[in-house]
């Protein structure tokens, strides 16, 4: 365990991107902000920032569970690489069980540490809570240390129409944390059961984003996309069925293929469009170019307000007392808080 505030933490993996996209452990950096190349960057350095999934409590010792919750995953992915990359050779792949379970649980753990996600985060906490209150579910209030009293409170008055939101400064990274701790097993077990993942072949070269494992809706197929890059010429993409009647499956098979040239400038402009801050590639390619075509081609992604803010939130010393309160507000105010964190494409 690291017990160092503010130490470098990675949101993707810093092993992977330079095993899988580096030359001599090396990448080619691209900067959205400025349309420009770094060369020869250090992976340690490409998707990550001090502190970033740490919890700073005044008086007691960082918090870094999350951290070794998310390494005790990443530990294990020098095992994946060749089923990778065997899948992508033949239709259908037999994988063990602890390896399918280690991808699933990985690109879980990708997806919830994302900035996108953790700006997020207050969002999708306070949504769950309404509708925990909504159903009578009190367990996380009950985990937070909320007393049986306030509890009680909290549900006459979300009986009496009123939502919750959270008030204070500075919680952003202990929600982030809640959310992901909370959440992400069970993120795992839809990628295990209900997505089907294949590793597809690109005859053109691919990059990663900062956004590692894109979340994409694909309204022609009525299906969601997660689309993972895993090395330059290849990407895993899960595909995810929407509908009431979700398919289920307990197989542990990856299925191989190949992209056609149009699909795979597709994907390519989908990562690049996807990219908040940078991009880290093998060979460099025309970033900027790809991103235009995305925008003509209606691939937009919601932005994220204060993306300092994110990248910084654990930096920040939390007070439980002071800074993480339930605050009571009308259905107006609610839905103003729920679309304060993000805007539209």
């Amino acid at each position: 365990m690291n017990n160092d505030a503010d130490s470098n933490q990675h949101y993707i993996t810093k092993s992977f991107v330079r095993e899988r996209f580096g030359n001599n452990g090396l990448v080619q950096k691209y900067y959205v902000q400025w349309n420009s190349w770094k060369s020869n960057a250090s992976p340690q350095f490409v998707f990550s920032a001090d502190g970033y999934t740490q919890l700073l409590v005044k008086g007691e010792p960082v918090d870094n569970s999350l951290e070794d919750l998310f390494n005790k995953v990443e530990n294990k992915l020098w095992r994946l690489y060749p089923v990778l990359d065997a899948a992508a050779e033949t239709e259908v792949t037999p994988v063990s069980e602890d390896n399918y379970n280690t991808l699933c649980e990985y690109c879980a753990y990708l997806w919830h540490l994302s900035p996108f996600a953790k700006a997020k985060a207050p969002a999708d906490y306070v949504m769950q809570l309404n509708e925990d209150l909504k159903r009578g579910h009190v367990k996380n209030l009950q985990a937070l240390g909320m007393t049986e009293r306030d509890i009680a409170t909290m549900q006459k008055l979300h009986a009496e129409g009123w939502k919750f939101i959270l008030s204070g400064d500075n919680h952003l990274q202990f929600v982030f944390r809640i959310q992901t701790m909370r959440n992400v097993l069970f993120t795992a077990l839809k990628f295990r059961r209900h997505v089907k993942w294949t590793v597809w072949n690109s005859p053109i070269g691919l990059p990663i984003s900062d956004i590692a494992l894109i979340d994409f809706p694909e309204k022609i197929d009525n299906a969601g996309l997660y689309i993972l890059p895993i090395s330059p010429h290849r990407v895993l993409i899960g595909k995810f069925e929407y509908g009431m009647q979700l398919s289920h499956t307990n197989d542990t098979v990856l299925y191989g293929n190949t992209l056609s040239q149009d699909s795979a400038e597709r994907v390519l402009d989908i990562i690049c469009r996807s990219a908040i801050r940078a991009v880290a590639c093998k060979k460099r390619i025309d970033i900027e170019a790809s991103r235009k075509r995305a925008d003509r081609n209606g691939i937009a992604f919601t932005k994220i307000k204060n993306l300092d803010a994110v990248l910084s939130a654990g930096e920040k010393t939390f007070d439980l007392a002071r800074d993480f309160r339930h605050i009571p507000v009308s259905p107006d105010e609610f839905t103003k808080y729920i679309l304060s964190f993000l805007e539209p494409p």
